[in-house]
């Protein structure tokens, strides 16, 4: 039996270090109760199961005490229909959303392998690619879904020759040949992996591009004469990725899917290009704000238009906001206009949370600066008259709804729904409906967070609508 692949201790969980940002909603009134300490072990009924069915076990990288998230949160959909529906959600709608969404995949919980693999999944295409391996890391991989996945996080993050390892040791976990020949020549076995190219590659078990990728880097001295064809976004795999890159010929990841972005973070990368990356990752919560605010901050802009406006916009803010004499109206009026639907407002609200909050925003004028601070920081002024305030500062949003939202947090809600994926992700459903103009549905969506118990998150939820429903 192949050893458990466990996660590297070193290995960097974009996703992780997010969790200590000020911003984040909480998502009960009270804290979780993981078990009471002051009452002795006791003789629970006997579970019985049957021995060929799926064996359930808890995996995660936060612990639930921290995240906030239950046990069983993802063992009440089916594991095909869990799947289905979280393909269909939106990698991004309001940062409270975006917020839980993360927790909820990266919080220890209990599942099979199928549901792990779908957590795993949904990490990776939110380009959380680190978070992904890491958590997949837990697992024995016994199945050749779990070996593909573990397979496409190794090489996205770069812990290739662990992964290939496992699969020279355990080759039936994968049909995939090319991969096969590609691990062979990492474990040095070059006579072997060349053997095997040419006979498969004569039987034709590889794409033309694939096939000149394979020979250059089995032949090093193919390099300069390799020809390779303009990529297909949707049909680029994490090993072509790598073996482009590795040939000299890297794939820009502007155009490609979220997963290949965080390969660009690297110091290798153009400032420009570290900047986009960080962009796109920011705006979903996939990446630290502080991260976000780093990347921004690490030169010094010598052109302009386009992303070094906002690195101008941003580095200037910046400088504001950390001198507490100085009015930031001027440099907040310009960073608002110009990130505004850019999804990044609020990643970089949490990133100056402490700096914001030191300034008084209650004249007329400073509209922008108390937006800033309701989006900085969670549930940082009362809800009612701040929702008051957001009103009249952007009147068109919910402006024939307004009342009736406002009706709905004066009701007493009893918790009366479980706090579950099925429940979450049919919210979060509704939240997007909502972005997309139907405002109706984030009454329903507030209505049906209060009932699972998560006020808190639903009043930030609401005050994140009235600033960013127009932004998106």
């Amino acid at each position: 039996m192949a050893p458990p692949l466990w996660a590297q201790t070193d290995a960097p969980i974009s996703a992780i270090d997010w969790l200590s940002q000020p911003g984040l909603a909480p998502l009960t009134e009270e804290p979780l109760v993981v078990g009471d300490p002051t009452r002795g072990a006791e003789l629970t009924e006997i579970d019985v199961v049957e021995l060929d069915a799926p064996v359930e076990k808890t995996y995660g990288l936060i612990p639930s005490k921290i995240s906030g998230i239950p046990e069983n949160f993802w063992t009440d959909l089916d594991p095909r229909m869990l799947r289905q529906i979280l393909n269909a959600t939106p990698l991004s709608g309001l940062p409270a959303a975006d917020d839980l969404m993360l927790r909820a995949l990266l919080a220890e919980t209990l599942g099979a392998e199928t549901i792990l693999n779908t957590r795993v999944q949904a990490l990776i295409e939110r380009g959380a690619t680190h978070a992904a391996y890491s958590l997949l890391g837990q697992a024995q991989i016994q199945s050749q879904e779990s070996f593909e996945l573990f397979a496409e996080t190794a090489l996205l993050t770069g812990n290739i020759d662990r992964m290939c390892r496992q699969l020279n040791l355990s080759r039936h976990l994968s049909d995939n040949e090319a991969l096969k020949v590609y691990c062979q020549a990492r474990a040095g076995s070059w006579s072997t992996a060349e053997l095997n190219y040419f006979t498969l590659d004569t039987l034709g078990a590889f794409t033309p591009t694939l096939s000149a990728l394979l020979a250059a880097d089995l032949d090093p001295e193919l390099v300069d004469d390799l020809s390779l064809p303009n990529v297909d976004p949707n049909q680029l795999t994490a090993l072509e990725f790598q073996l482009r890159a590795g040939s000299g010929q890297p794939v820009p990841t502007q155009g490609l899917p979220l997963k290949f972005a965080p390969s660009d973070l690297s110091p290798s990368s153009g400032w420009k290009t570290q900047i986009e990356a960080a962009e796109r990752l920011g705006a979903v919560g996939s990446l630290p704000a502080t991260q976000l605010l780093e990347k921004y901050n690490s030169g010094q802009p010598s052109a302009s238009g386009g992303v070094w406006d906002r690195v101008n916009a941003v580095q200037t803010l910046d400088s504001t906001l950390a001198d507490p004499i100085i009015d930031p109206s001027d440099a907040l009026l310009a960073f608002w206009t110009i990130m505004r639907g850019q999804g990044l407002a609020a990643p970089l609200a949490h990133a100056w949370s402490p700096l914001l909050l030191k300034f008084n925003a209650s004249r007329d004028g400073d509209d922008i600066l108390f937006q800033m601070q309701v989006l900085s920081r969670s549930n940082a002024f009362d809800f009612e008259p701040t929702m008051v305030r957001l009103q009249r500062i952007n009147p068109h949003i919910l402006s024939e709804n307004f009342d009736r939202l406002m009706a709905e947090f004066d009701q007493d809600v009893p918790a009366s729904l479980p706090f579950r994926s099925a429940n979450v992700l049919r919210a979060m459903g509704l939240i997007t409906d909502g972005l997309a103009g139907n405002e109706p549905a984030v009454i329903e969506a507030v209505a049906l967070f209060r009932a699972m118990g998560l006020t808190p998150l639903a009043q930030q939820l609401a005050m994140e609508f009235m600033i960013l429903a127009d932004m998106q």
